[in-house]
């Protein structure tokens, strides 16, 4: 796909909410006109600014993905933090280990950047579909087209961000003024969703089935149709859920491949199975990804990585996690490996370790958001979701098994609707492991209480890695209640704006 980053000045795009809001006090920037806020007139003229503009919302893309795992894989039992000192700095650093003892607090730096990150991108989508919408001179294909992408854009990012915080700000429209700025609130829940479906069934309804040549990688009419599937089954409405992966699987666009490395191989991106991931190319053009070095264990390199610089170790499976392969699951191998450090060896994430030069800590790796994978086994959850059967679900269930070497299950084996659920979330563990799925799963299934109590007292007992004394277990960690399932809103967008309300118990 053609190179994210947008080229457009800085000087025409809308300020970032927390930057007007920090800006606010100074009586000279308060009385700048609207306009000023918007454009100087000199971009959004031509389909290629347009065209860059939505590229410049991919580049978001890659800026979230790229720190994710924090809050949607470290905090499951999936994942914990590398904390050996390693020339003086702690691996995975104080605050990752607050957020992994669920000890966070809401002046947090990973909450803050996640924030930031997504109201950026979906200001970003804004404006543009603003300049768009009111440019009659573009061609009307390209304006659908591109409103689509943004569309569906927004409605991820509002997605990623109600369940990251609950209620949160709906923004459909440029924030024109401090005024504006000042008078955001946080929406409730159903709203948040209901305007996410709406701009998911746009893009759906908008956006091609594939693309060609350089095109390839922008998002499909299937990632639309996989994002509603998702909204859907994360609200618990099984039918809907079921109408838009039936209607992925019937497109007989997506298969599994034969081999589950095949599926994180640079070489093979943008395969049958991928229905939408992120673009990532190895170079000096700044488009490099870094999940391997950002994973691999403090001390590890030339041998797990190649590049110049250290890696911090902040995502590093649990043991829980290791043990939930089954015996001669050919994923376990693929998705982690085994690093003999002395004096505390551990495992690490390997399904993104294809990085090739010593001389810069850059690598070509992809991230997936959805495969088909994923379709098959939400597909044989919502089934048996709204009534256990012997057919369809298990046909989906052990199409990823048998691919991961393993035997398919029986109804025997699992005679009713709780056995099958626990299998099926089971599978998705292993399947999906370190692709950001685990905790929104434990979630929306309402097992993240329970599980991660229990994941709590295993770790403290059997310890992936000892603790340091700074953050070491204590009475506090892993008390988990139903507010601990929402983040803190950030601190400072508490201090900026008196109408928004921090979360229960923060």
């Amino acid at each position: 796909m053609r190179k994210y980053k947008s080229t457009i000045p800085s000087k025409i795009l809308l300020l970032l909410l927390a930057t007007l809001l920090l800006s606010a006090c100074d009586d000279e920037f308060l009385n700048v006109t609207p306009n000023h806020f918007l454009t100087e007139g000199n971009f959004y003229q031509t389909e290629d600014d347009f065209d860059q503009a939505v590229l410049g919302v991919y580049g978001s893309l890659q800026d979230y993905v790229l720190s994710a795992h924090f809050l949607e894989e470290g905090r499951s039992d999936n994942t914990t933090y590398d904390n050996l000192l390693d020339q003086g700095s702690l691996g995975g650093s104080r605050q990752y280990g607050f957020l992994d003892q669920f000890l966070l607090t809401s002046d947090a730096g990973p909450i803050s950047e996640a924030w930031n990150t997504i109201y950026s991108a979906i200001k970003d989508c804004n404006v543009t579909m603003f300049y768009l919408n009111n440019s009659p001179e573009i061609d009307s294909a390209f304006a659908t087209q591109a409103e689509a992408e943004l569309r569906f854009f927004r409605a991820f990012y509002h997605f990623v961000a109600v369940r990251y915080w609950g209620d949160v700000p709906l923004l459909i429209e440029p924030i024109g003024s401090a005024e504006e700025a000042f008078a955001i609130e946080r929406n409730p829940i159903s709203e948040v969703y209901a305007a996410i479906v709406q701009d998911a069934e746009f893009a759906m309804a908008n956006l091609p089935a594939s693309y060609s040549g350089n095109d390839v990688g922008r998002v499909t009419q299937g990632a639309a149709r996989m994002l509603l599937a998702k909204v859907y089954l994360t609200r618990g409405d099984y039918a809907n859920a079921q109408t838009q992966l039936n209607t992925l699987v019937n497109s007989n666009q997506y298969r599994l491949l034969n081999n589950y490395a095949d599926v994180f191989d640079p070489a093979n991106k943008n395969h049958a199975e991928s229905i939408f991931e992120v673009q990532f190319k190895e170079g000096p053009e700044g488009e490099a990804s870094n999940f391997i070095y950002q994973f691999a264990p403090v001390g590890s390199r030339g041998v797990v990585i190649l590049g110049p610089e250290n890696s911090p170790g902040r995502n590093i499976p649990t043991l829980d996690m290791v043990d939930a392969y089954e015996v001669d699951d050919l994923r376990k191998d693929i998705s982690i490996a085994f690093f003999d450090r002395d004096p505390s060896p551990l495992y690490y994430v390997n399904k993104y370790d294809h990085d090739s030069d010593p001389d810069f800590s850059r690598a070509p790796d992809n991230w997936p958001i959805y495969r088909y994978a994923d379709v098959l086994l939400m597909l044989a959850e919502v089934i048996n979701e709204q009534g256990y059967q012997t057919g369809t679900s298990f046909d989906m269930l052990n199409m990823v098994r048998s691919r991961a070497g393993l035997p398919e299950l029986t109804p025997s084996q699992l005679p009713d609707q709780e056995s099958f659920r626990e299998a099926v979330a089971q599978e998705r563990r292993v399947e999906l492991a370190f692709e950001n799925h685990r905790w929104f799963d434990l979630v929306r299934t309402g097992k993240a209480v329970e599980v991660m109590t229990a994941f709590g007292i295993e770790e403290m007992a059997n310890p992936t890695l000892v603790p340091p004394d700074f953050i070491a277990y204590g009475p506090q960690s892993f008390q988990i209640t139903q507010d601990k399932l929402l983040y803190p809103i950030p601190i400072n967008e508490l201090d900026l704006n008196p109408n928004m309300i921090q979360n229960p118990g923060y």
